[in-house]
Formats: C-alpha cells, sequence, structure tokens
C-alpha cells in the first residue's frame, strides 16, 4: 500500500513536470505553442487512468497553482479549462465508456472552461470579446474598401461581408460549443496512442467516419430552425440568437454527416484514403454542398441504397 501510494506521488510529480513544460511552451513560444497546447490534457488523462481521479484532482490543484506562479493569473483559466477537460476525458475512460462518450464528456467539459473564460474576460476588460474583435475585422474592411475605391475597384462585396461579420457576436455560443468539441477530439486522438504506450490501457476507438451518423430527428430541427430563420426574426432578440446558433450547430453536423457519405463512397469504390482525406478540404470549400449530401443521407438513407 505505501509503496502504491509512492508510486502515485512519483508518477503524479513527474506528470505535472510534463504539463509544465509543455505549459510554457505554449504560453511563450507561439508557433510551437499552437502545437503543445492539444497535448496538455494529456498528462491529466493519463493520471487519472492509471491512479484513479482522486490523484488526478490533486495534481490538477498543483498544475494550477504552478501555471499562476509562472505565468500569473491569466494562466489560470487555461488550466482550469484543460484540467477539466482532461480530468473528465480520464475518468470516462476508467470506467470504459465508448469513445463517442469520451468526446462528448470531456468536450462539455471544455465547452464549461471556456465559458467561464469567456464570462471572466468580460469582467477583466468590461467589454464583449466578440465586439471587439468585430471591431478590428470591421477597420481592416475599412482599410481595403478605401484601397479598392482608391484603384477604381468594385467595392460592393465589402457591405455584404459587413453584414457577414455583424452577425459574429451572436454566434458566440457556437463558437464556444464548437472549439470545445475540436479541443477535446484533437486530444482524444493523441492521447490514443500514449494511453496504449505509457498507460499500458486500451482505450476505446471511433468507428471509421463512414459509419457515423446522427438521428433523423436532426433533419426535422433543422427544417424547423431553418424555417424559423426565415420568418424574418429581429435582430439581436433573444430568439434570433437561440435560432442562429441551433441553426449553425445543426449545420456543422449534417455537414460531418456529408463528409460520412463521401468516406463510404470512397470506401466501396475502394479509393486509398488520401482520396477521401482531398475531397474533405475541398468539402470546406463547398460546404453548402456537402451539407445537402448529408440532408439526403438523413432523409433517404443514402449510405443503405448504395449498399444496395
Amino acid at each position: 500500500m505505501k509503496n502504491q501510494g509512492v508510486r502515485q506521488l512519483v508518477e503524479g510529480a513527474a506528470l505535472a513536470a510534463v504539463f509544465a513544460v509543455l505549459f510554457l511552451i505554449t504560453i511563450y513560444v507561439p508557433l510551437l505553442g499552437s502545437l503543445t497546447l492539444w497535448a496538455l490534457p494529456i498528462p491529466f488523462i493519463l493520471m487519472v487512468v492509471r491512479n484513479g481521479m482522486k490523484s488526478g484532482l490533486v495534481m490538477w490543484a498543483v498544475t494550477i497553482v504552478l501555471g499562476v506562479l509562472t505565468a500569473g493569473l491569466p494562466s489560470l483559466v487555461m488550466t482550469f479549462t484543460v484540467g477539466l477537460g482532461g480530468i473528465t476525458a480520464g475518468y470516462l475512460y476508467a470506467i470504459r465508456k465508448s469513445a463517442l462518450a469520451v468526446l462528448v464528456g470531456s468536450g462539455l467539459a471544455y465547452v464549461v472552461g471556456l465559458v467561464l473564460a469567456f464570462v471572466s474576460s468580460i469582467l477583466v476588460i468590461g467589454q464583449n470579446p466578440a465586439d471587439l474583435v468585430v471591431e478590428m475585422m470591421n477597420q481592416s474592411f475599412q482599410q481595403a474598401e478605401s484601397i479598392y475605391r482608391s484603384l477604381g475597384l468594385d467595392t460592393s462585396q465589402f457591405n455584404q461581408l459587413k453584414e457577414q461579420i455583424s452577425l459574429l457576436r451572436y454566434l458566440i455560443p457556437t463558437g464556444l460549443v464548437l472549439m470545445g468539441v475540436v479541443i477535446a477530439l484533437i486530444s482524444q486522438l493523441l492521447s490514443i496512442p500514449i494511453l496504449r504506450r505509457v498507460g499500458n490501457f486500451q482505450p476505446p476507438v471511433f468507428q471509421p467516419i463512414r459509419e457515423w451518423t446522427f438521428p433523423k430527428s436532426f433533419l426535422w430541427y433543422y427544417l424547423v430552425v431553418t424555417i424559423v430563420m426565415m420568418v424574418g426574426l429581429e435582430e439581436g432578440s433573444a430568439v434570433f440568437v437561440a435560432a442562429i446558433n441551433v441553426y449553425s450547430i445543426l449545420n456543422a453536423l449534417i455537414f460531418v454527416q456529408g463528409l460520412a457519405v463521401i468516406y463510404f463512397f470512397s470506401h466501396q469504390k475502394g479509393w486509398p484514403l488520401v482520396v477521401p482525406i482531398l475531397l474533405t478540404f475541398l468539402g470546406f470549400a463547398l460546404t453548402s454542398f456537402v451539407v445537402i449530401i448529408g440532408i439526403i443521407d438523413l432523409g433517404f438513407e443514402l449510405r443503405r441504397r448504395m449498399k444496395s
């Protein structure tokens, strides 16, 4: 029992040190830090999987203190967020949940941390950060528009861009949700080989993307929200903000459904993996087309018909 306690203490200290190094690189080395950012939750995942939730919480408290001492109070938000997401993922791994459950659970944890970070930034700077971003983008477009005008070029496109940018302030919930899911997904994918090698643990893996599918009810929600958006809601109203965020999230999910169809079709044709990957990048440029494919698959089971 004593040896086990010593082992947990040593592992906790080692993983806390690994986190501290990754954290400092993320804070002070911009280019490399953009890569190490995604690995920050992994020490927490390892700690919880190998030594349990209690040990993970102790390590979390230690890393919060280390972060404040090395990078000041602003680091508290990052350490809190990645620690919360990593511990949640580690706990779900430890109780043998599916890969999708780990993604959803840790994604929600990251969203909670990001929401707290967003609210904290408003309290500190006294202004909505989204308004600052919109203001900066508008200033950039005004400068570009003046250059275009001085060269005698058409500037009508800038009016449309400004209208689209004005909607960004209303899409904060969608942005936080998507950011939380992306962080959860990347850190989960990075943790799988590390858990196998270092943690002596076989984590659940995702099904191939060609088998991913969402409930058909998503299609009805999407149609209802689309109709509500077409009615012409007052911009800035509570219903408008709710509708545009639900629409954006559902649009992203149906886009993933469309990508699943593309991967399924590629698998049926026996194409090499590089082909659907290239088609994925092309899909981001043709978002509406991929969404239409996803809608058809949800409504008419396109993949099932491809099989037959």
